[in-house]
This record gives C-alpha cells, structure tokens and sequence, in this order.
C-alpha cells in the first residue's frame, strides 16, 4: 500500500482559504429545515455502491455523512475532514490539491457563482477502503450552505463507486453552467498549470525538454540534443532531473522522462 501523501500544497490551500472566508459576516442563506430536506432526499434516493459527505468549510470538518460505513468501511461518526484527505490514493491527492486550489482561485475572483445544490466540479479518484484496497470514485460537489454574498462555508460531496482503482488517473472537470464557460475553463486549467509548474519548479531547460517529449513523443535524446544545440550526456542528466521531480510531484513510478511527459501532459499540465 503506498505510503501516507505528505500534502506540500495544502498550507498554500490553507492560506487561501482564509483569504476566501475573512470577509465571512453574513447570515446563512440556507435554512437547516432546507438542508434536512436535501439530506433526507439523497438517503431516500442513494442507491448501490454510493455514498455523501457534507463538509463544514469554515471549521473543515464533516458535518454529515451517509452510506461511507457501508461502502468503504470507515466509521461515519468519527470520520473527519483530515480522513477523508488521508483516503486519498498519494498518486490522486497531489492533483486534487491542485484542482482545488485552482476553483478556490476562481472563487476568489469572483468568476464562480455557486447556487445552492448546483453542481460545480465533477472528479474521478481513488479512495481507500477500511481493508486498505482502493476503489475509483466519481465524486460530485455541490455548495450546500451560502452567505448573502456568495461565499460557500459548506459543500456536499457525492460519490459513485466506479470500480477497483487500477492505477487510473485523477481528472476534475467544472460543471456548473458559468459564463462565458469556454473562458472559465481555460481560466480554471491556466491556473491548474500555474500551481503545478510553482510545485515543481522544472529549471528552464528541464521545461523546455519536457515540454518537447510531450508534444512530439517520437523525439530522442539525440533529437533533443541537436535541437537545443546540448549534448546527448547532458540531455542524459536533464532527462534523470526530470525524472526525479516528476515522481517527487506524482508519487509514481516513470520508466523514462518521456514517460513522465506522457504523464503530465494527460493531466493538462504541459
């Protein structure tokens, strides 16, 4: 089982998040009586193999929870904030870390206007079970306490067990219908990209070569080399400096470099 994700992101995500929620005066504009109805909805309506978690932004702590117990195993009464972090595949919890800090960037800048119960971002990731198996999951978020100006200070979360996790990917996607949507998205992705590029931190050089595999993944070493007028034992050492960076970030294992642009550039980092 892989170890525990030490979260580099999160402090950064912390400090956000408080920026987000200091002007936070305002009255709730969702009524417990209108929640309870929500929550009495999804215990009537969950089927098989799905489970929902609300979370308290503002004390980041679960507040309700409903079929976890049946379907991962983890008590619902105990479950925190902090557990469902440490659920996370390593190899997920880094990228979400990522996605997240991106839609909390938007909130910030106001681009996002959440409505009660709207949808805003779908996912797909890995969760651990109490038996310390991994299943994927597809998780949809939804705001379920606003203020009078807006600001989200609690959010349900619902999952859908997809399958056994078999090393998949994480991908996070918005879903709300915000406009123009075409330019949010390219707002919410610049932003993924910007906070991986901030995490990493890939020389120029190592950038350019990475960036070079990624887009033409027929190019070699000696391609490389003469390209960027280096020779191949240097492209050799920038190739093990990506590599090492790229599984610090990634928590995976990469044959080569290239392997590890393949990689980056599915996860719309390059």
């Amino acid at each position: 089982m892989p170890g525990t994700y030490q979260p580099p992101l999160r402090s950064v995500y912390t400090q956000l998040l408080t920026t987000y929620l200091q002007s936070v005066t305002q009255d709730a504009t969702i009524t417990v009586a209108e929640q309870d109805a929500i929550w009495r909805l999804i215990r009537q309506e969950i089927v098989q193999e799905q489970f929902s978690i609300a979370i308290n932004v503002l004390e980041e702590r679960v507040i309700r929870c409903y079929g976890l117990s049946r379907w991962l195993g983890h008590h619902e009464s105990a479950f925190s904030n902090r557990d469902y972090n440490e659920i996370v595949h390593p190899t997920h919890a880094v990228v979400q870390d990522l996605h997240s800090l991106a839609l909390l960037e938007l909130l910030l800048l106001n681009r996002i206007r959440p409505v009660f119960m709207q949808p805003v971002c779908i996912s797909l990731v890995a969760l651990r079970q109490q038996s310390g198996r991994y299943l994927y999951c597809k998780r949809v978020c939804f705001p379920f306490q606003l203020t009078t100006d807006k600001k989200i200070t609690e959010y349900l979360c619902h999952f859908t067990i997809i399958k056994e996790f078999n090393q998949e990917n994480y991908h996070a996607r918005l879903l709300a219908p915000f406009a123009p949507a075409d330019r949010l998205h390219d707002s919410y992705r610049s932003l993924v990209k910007k906070r991986f590029l901030e995490q990493v931190n890939f020389s120029t050089q190592e950038w350019r070569i990475l960036k070079r595999y990624a887009r033409q993944q027929e190019t070699t070493r000696k391609m490389i080399g003469s390209s960027f007028k280096i020779k191949e034992s240097t492209v050799n050492t920038f190739n093990k400096r990506i590599l090492k960076k790229a599984e610090q970030f990634s928590q995976k294992k990469f044959s080569t470099a290239k392997a590890a642009a393949g990689y980056f550039s599915e996860m719309g980092f390059v």
